[in-house]
């Protein structure tokens, strides 16, 4: 979460040890919820990007890449 006030959530990946954080969305806004495929292949997330109305949420699926 960037900026509370703006209720502005990006997703982020962090080593199961806890280091090597790395930010995985950019957006002003909200994305959130997110889950890998059973086999490690795709990440999917709940976005209010592209919404075409206020409180809109779209799901994204994305191919994930070592």
């Amino acid at each position: 979460m960037n900026d509370p006030k703006k209720r502005n959530f990006d997703l982020y990946a962090v080593d199961i040890n806890g280091e090597n954080l790395e930010r995985i969305t950019y957006f002003d806004g909200f994305d959130g919820f997110p889950m890998f495929s059973p086999d490690g292949k795709f990440f999917v997330f709940a976005s209010n990007r592209n919404q075409a109305k206020r409180g809109d949420t779209n799901i994204f699926i994305c191919e994930w890449v070592d």
